[in-house]
C-alpha cells in the first residue's frame, strides 16, 4: 500500500450548496423515428394489401385459365376431327404399301387382325417412318 507524500487526506471535489441546477435533457434528445405501434400498424397494413392483391391476383389467374379451358374444350371436337382425317390419310397411304408389298401372298388379307379376332386400333407415332407429311 502507498501513502501520500504530505501525508494529509485527500481533497475531494463536492457539489455547490444546494446541488447542481437540474437539466432538461428533452431539448436535447432527439425524435428517433416512429413509434413502435406506429410501425407495427403501418406494417400489418402493408401485409393486409398484399394479401389482398395476391388474391385479385390469384381470382384472375383463375378467370383467364377458366377461360383458355373453355376455349379448349370448344376446339377439341375440330383439333380430333382433324387428328381423324390425319390418321385416316396415314392409314390408306400404309394398306396400299402393304397392299402392294404383299400382292404375290394369295392367303393375305388387307388389315385383317392376324393375333386375335378384334380389332385394335394401330399405334400412332410421330417417328412412324411409314408416313410423310
Amino acid at each position: 500500500m502507498s501513502y501520500r507524500p504530505s501525508g494529509l487526506p485527500p481533497i475531494q471535489d463536492m457539489p455547490p450548496p444546494g446541488g447542481f441546477p437540474e437539466q432538461d435533457i428533452t431539448k436535447a434528445i432527439k425524435s428517433r423515428g416512429p413509434k413502435g405501434w406506429q410501425l407495427w400498424l403501418g406494417s400489418s397494413v402493408i401485409m393486409m394489401y398484399g394479401f389482398y392483391r395476391v388474391g385479385q391476383n390469384n381470382q384472375e389467374r383463375a378467370a383467364m385459365k377458366l377461360a383458355e379451358r373453355r376455349l379448349r374444350f370448344q376446339m377439341a371436337p375440330y383439333l380430333q376431327a382433324e387428328a381423324d382425317l390425319e390418321f385416316l390419310k396415314r392409314e390408306r397411304d400404309i394398306t396400299a404399301r402393304t397392299k402392294w408389298a404383299m400382292q404375290d401372298v394369295e392367303s393375305w388379307k388387307p388389315q385383317s387382325p392376324y393375333y386375335g379376332n378384334r380389332w385394335t386400333p394401330p399405334r400412332v407415332s410421330d417417328m412412324d417412318l411409314n408416313f410423310k407429311k
